[in-house]
């Protein structure tokens, strides 16, 4: 899992600043081509002799470029190995930029008053639920700031996920909140026998449909528009799936999901919720890459709460695993009684 390498490149600030500075002036791309002297990539960038130099110090200390034998610079081995997952490490940097800023200006609401901190931090006036329904011009430019983000990211964490899940086992995936389909569509290329149901607000809909609209799988993947806490869920699927979807509710209505997709599972089907766990604090660091996880830590749960919104559900057979992505994610995995003998 190289795109697990991304993390390293952004645990300090100013270092992370100056990769973003150098993807954005064209010198990352330089330097993948092969080594520049500080002549070459001063033309290319425009900067001044010494601005240039503070530059490249800050990639060097953080293990960006490193000089080469005949005096040039180069990218480092290991910044290499991660450059094949650019998209995720600019749109991590990118998003580091607004979180970083919410928590530096409102911290103290952060810890002592979480509903200011919304209310006032750019972070979650992006994440605009509430313009999801209408399709209009202005909606879908503005969902598809968010769902371009959490689309990159189950890019790379739907693999690991995936090779955790037997889909051998299964015909008709329902993902709920399924956002823009990467998941449903990684899920089909898998399992060419395997057909999705993609359940999520209007706006994200008519997006997804977009972004799968070139691809292969994109047959086997349908998109309902609902609102799945009160519309009616399909049935009749043998796999239902949440994908990094509950957090986004407080306990009871996240309980009532899980009550709802088990009702909506075929008999002999199974349940699988794949959360982030609560913050690793003690544990680990919080750098500043743990920044753009930070800003969502009071909504990261334990499975114990998901084991017994299962249990409650009437679902058996439960079990649950962890996998270290960017932080631990829980997979948490039930199955309906009933189905064929």
């Amino acid at each position: 899992m190289a795109f697990l390498g991304i993390e390293r490149f952004l645990r300090h600030e100013f270092e992370a600043r100056a990769l973003a500075t150098a993807l954005d002036r064209g010198l990352i791309d330089r330097l993948a081509r092969s080594g520049a002297t500080p002549a070459a990539l001063a033309a290319l960038t425009g900067l001044a002799p010494e601005r240039l130099s503070l530059l490249l110090g800050l990639l060097a200390s953080g293990r960006v470029i490193a000089p080469a034998p005949d005096g040039s610079l180069a990218l480092t081995p290991e910044f290499r190995a991660v450059l094949p997952c650019r998209d995720l490490l600019e749109a991590k940097l990118a998003f580091l930029d607004m979180v970083s800023d919410d928590l530096r200006r409102l911290f103290p609401a952060f810890i002592d008053d979480p509903a200011r901190f919304m209310t006032d931090a750019r972070t979650f006036a992006l994440f605009r639920y509430d313009r999801c329904f209408a399709v209009t011009p202005d909606n879908l430019a503005a969902t598809r700031a968010w769902v371009a983000y959490t689309t990159c990211l189950t890019r790379y964490e739907a693999g690991p996920i995936l090779d955790r899940l037997d889909l051998a086992a299964h015909r008709r995936l329902l993902d709920l909140g399924g956002n823009s389909g990467e998941f449903a569509a990684r899920a089909c290329a898998r399992a060419p026998w395997l057909s999705a149901t993609v359940v999520d607000l209007p706006v994200v809909c008519a997006i997804g449909r977009e972004t799968l609209a070139d691809r292969a799988e994109a047959a086997r993947v349908a998109f309902r528009p609902t609102d799945m806490r009160c519309d009616p869920l399909p049935e009749g699927h043998d796999l239902v799936v949440f994908k990094s979807v509950l957090h986004d509710w407080p306990p009871r209505e996240a309980a009532d999901l899980v009550a709802r997709a088990a009702a909506a599972l075929a008999p002999g089907g199974r349940l699988v919720v794949v959360e982030r766990g609560p913050m690793p604090f003690g544990a680990q660091p919080i750098d500043y890459a743990s920044a753009a996880n930070l800003v969502f830590a009071p909504f990261f749960r334990d499975a114990a709460f998901y084991r017994e919104a299962f249990r409650r559900a009437g679902l058996v057979a439960v079990t649950n695993s962890t996998i270290a992505l960017d932080m631990p994610f829980h997979i948490i995995a039930g199955v309906k009684p009933g189905g064929p003998a």
